[in-house]
């Protein structure tokens, strides 16, 4: 199939092909730009951690195909080579460099060296899109003979953010700067630290063709990635905001950040599984633990590492730190201890399906399976309807107070 996707490829002399990589943003940023490109022409747009995405794109596309987007993601050494000798990309998009694999490279230099090489694999009529405020980013301009557009908050960047507001409950707004020209950029999306993958969006469009205001009117429509600080909202005005597709842990500042920024009656923080770090769990979970004890209210660990803080959440905080093995104690937990008007954050990993704590409240959850392993949305699952009781012998929360009680046991289905 390699070959038949190479013999393709040379074909599609009427095609651009884009390949966006980074540590953070890629998905928002492949989101945005495919709503920009798609309004100018036939879009193909193909995400994931996978290594056939290239393929995949690029088999998917034909004669009617304007642009071909897709993610080239560096999981391991050698990733981003596979998906370029494919796609032969005109243009590539860097995003930001950060520790999310630290297992496989064990420095951002490392790791900048791997996902520099989607820069590296352009041609001298590409385009390589830059994001000028990260400095392993930045410093991929040496490896291209290719065009470049830089983007950022600095001076410097040939598309540059200023004016960036986000306050809770709005959403991000920003003024767009290029070449002159300078647009009202309003997003529907949560938080400042998506300036990045909306510059780089929008860097995508301008690096083909189309115009600084078009690609702004764009952007205002294009609804956040399920799992990437989307809201939920209660009809007693609580919100959910989950940020559960991953969970590296340099990425958990930023969203204690959020929460200390929003006012609310009551804030409470979820964590699953966090990755990406060296050392212990045991230290970093409490170092998490007491951090986030300083901008919410409640702050709940879930899952196989929930006991780190046992000894944590003794004296001032035992009524603020908890621990659970399961998600659907979590829920229990939530669901019958509510407030009008509350914030509940939940940060963790995509296959731990944290996002069920929202479900369980909103929609009609039936599958409480604790590690089934799969790698999208429970909404975007086909078994999500498909009746899956909690784990045999899990002790749900009280709905009153805050001591746990035994509930029915049911074996799994």
């Amino acid at each position: 199939m390699v070959g038949v996707a190479k013999l393709n490829r040379r074909r599609l002399t009427g095609t651009t092909f884009i390949g966006v990589t980074g540590s953070y943003g890629k998905s928002t940023t492949i989101a945005l730009a495919d709503g920009i490109l798609s309004s100018a022409g036939k879009c193909t747009t193909v995400t994931g951690r996978s290594v056939t995405n290239a393929m995949d794109a690029v088999l998917r596309s034909n004669a009617a195909t304007k642009f071909c987007m897709v993610e080239t993601h560096g999981s391991f050494p050698g990733a981003i080579a596979l998906s370029v000798a494919v796609l032969r990309p005109q243009i590539g998009v860097v995003t930001t460099i950060g520790g999310d694999h630290y297992s496989n490279y064990r420095s951002l230099e490392a790791t900048a060296q791997e996902k520099g090489r989607l820069v590296e694999s352009l041609p001298p009529s590409g385009v390589a899109v830059l994001n000028i405020d990260d400095p392993h980013v930045a410093g991929m301009a040496k490896r291209t003979e290719a065009r470049l557009l830089t983007f950022g908050r600095s001076a410097e960047a040939d598309l540059r953010a200023s004016e960036v507001v986000s306050v809770w409950p709005g959403r991000l707004s920003l003024k767009a700067v290029y070449r002159g020209e300078s647009v009202l950029v309003e997003t529907k999306l949560l938080g400042e630290h998506w300036v990045t993958a909306t510059l780089a969006g929008i860097g995508i469009g301008l690096a083909c063709g189309l115009d600084l205001k078009t690609c702004a009117e764009v952007v205002g429509t294009v609804d956040p990635v399920f799992g990437r600080y989307t809201v939920h909202v209660r009809p007693d005005g609580a919100a959910y905001v989950l940020d559960s597709h991953k969970a590296p842990y340099w990425t958990i500042g930023e969203g204690l950040a959020f929460v200390k920024g929003v006012r609310a009656p009551r804030k409470t923080v979820v964590f699953g599984t966090i990755s990406d770090y060296p050392g212990a769990a045991s230290p970093r979970y409490r170092r998490i633990a007491r951090a986030a004890l300083e901008v919410a209210d409640r702050v709940i660990v879930v899952g196989r590492h929930a006991g780190h803080i046992d000894k944590l959440g003794q004296g001032a905080v035992k009524d603020r730190l908890f621990g659970f093995e399961t998600t659907y104690q979590v829920s229990a937990f939530l669901n019958g201890d509510q407030m009008a008007g509350e914030l509940i954050y939940v940060k963790a990993s995509i296959t731990q399906h944290l996002e069920r704590i929202m479900l369980s409240c909103l929609d009609e959850v039936v599958c409480w399976h604790e590690r089934c392993g799969r790698k999208r949305p429970c909404i975007d699952c086909r078994h999500y309807r498909t009746p899956r009781r909690p784990p045999f012998g899990v002790v749900a929360a009280e709905t009153a107070g805050h001591e746990p009680a035994a509930v029915e046991t049911r074996a799994p289905l």
